[in-house]
């Protein structure tokens, strides 16, 4: 991981990085099955094993790249825009809030930026901090930081989960009772499928691997800043040196997604424009490949504040 230094619409679409070896941040498929994988990939020939990786792939529905091409806008993605907003794909991240019931006893390898909310948090110490987690699929950033801020106080902390409209309906279904059994109450989280009303008293927003899936992220960011954020991160999203372009993202089973990839610097500067800087970016290795690139292009993490 490469450090850097700085000095009302609905959620239409979101999608967690998911790569053959390295998956999503909300989801843990197990450190040791991870592992194998990774094993099986270093010790087999590659003459064996791409064909194999090949097939797995095509028998998944996957593409044979994790991205691919080169567009103007998502409209312009062969897959169309807003593909995440299914009721079947849902029920399956929702399913997910089960990793909430207990918490994790394992330390954290972090190579995707995961620590940074639960740190903030901590840092806020026993401050009323709110956070709203935008596109954070099966409740992540409370994950996270339960399992990571011993010092959690509920009495003065509260969650806002924003989601797609089918995504807050399956995670309503479920989530009560998984809060009641870890935290003993329900009444500190909230779930919205648009963004809350200016007049919110939010603390973060944490946005991970969400806003690259917005078609007018300009106008969702500007209604995120108006809620008046101390501190606005924005994490494991794309970023170029070239123009702003958009592609399509093929390692989701039988299903494409549109993304963008952001100019850096013309992100960073729509953020100073809102009256937020960036105060700590990292970059992360994460393994994915992109058929006709027309640039390099890197995950980062990066925390603005305002």
């Amino acid at each position: 991981m490469k450090n850097r230094q700085g000095a009302g619409g609905h959620l239409e679409g979101r999608s967690r990085l998911n790569t053959d070896i390295c998956v999503a941040p909300d989801i843990n498929p197990g450190r040791y099955c991870v592992m194998l994988r990774a094993l099986i990939s270093d010790l087999t020939p590659p003459i064996i094993l791409r064909p194999v990786q090949t097939f797995w792939r095509r028998a998944r529905g996957l593409g044979t790249h994790t991205f691919e091409g080169c567009y103007q806008t998502l409209a312009d993605v062969p897959c169309g825009e807003g593909r995440y907003d299914d009721a079947a794909l849902a029920e399956d991240i929702a399913a997910k809030l089960e990793q909430l019931r207990t918490p994790d006893t394992y330390s954290t390898f972090d190579g995707e930026g995961r620590s940074i909310l639960p740190l903030i948090v901590g840092q806020l110490g026993r401050r009323t901090t709110r956070v709203l987690d935008f596109g954070g699929g099966p409740c992540a950033g409370l994950r996270l930081i339960a399992d990571q801020v011993p010092s959690l106080d509920l009495a003065s902390f509260s969650y806002i989960l924003v989601e797609t409209p089918a995504l807050c309906r399956a995670i309503k279904k479920r989530i009560d009772p998984i809060l009641i059994q870890r935290f003993k109450t329900a009444s500190f989280v909230g779930i919205y499928d648009i963004v809350p009303p200016v007049g919110e008293d939010i603390a973060i927003v944490n946005a991970s691997s969400a806003i690259q899936y917005i078609s007018d992220w300009r106008s969702t960011i500007t209604q995120l800043v108006a809620l008046s954020p101390g501190y606005f991160i924005v994490g494991l999203t794309p970023f170029t040196d070239a123009p702003t372009y958009a592609r399509q993202q093929l390692n989701i089973p039988h299903r494409h997604i549109a993304t963008w990839v952001f100019n850096r610097d013309e992100f960073l500067s729509t953020m100073r424009t809102l009256g937020y800087r960036p105060i700590f970016g990292a970059d992360h290795d994460v393994p994915v490949t992109h058929a006709r690139a027309p640039a390099k292009s890197v995950f980062s993490t990066i925390v603005f504040q305002r």
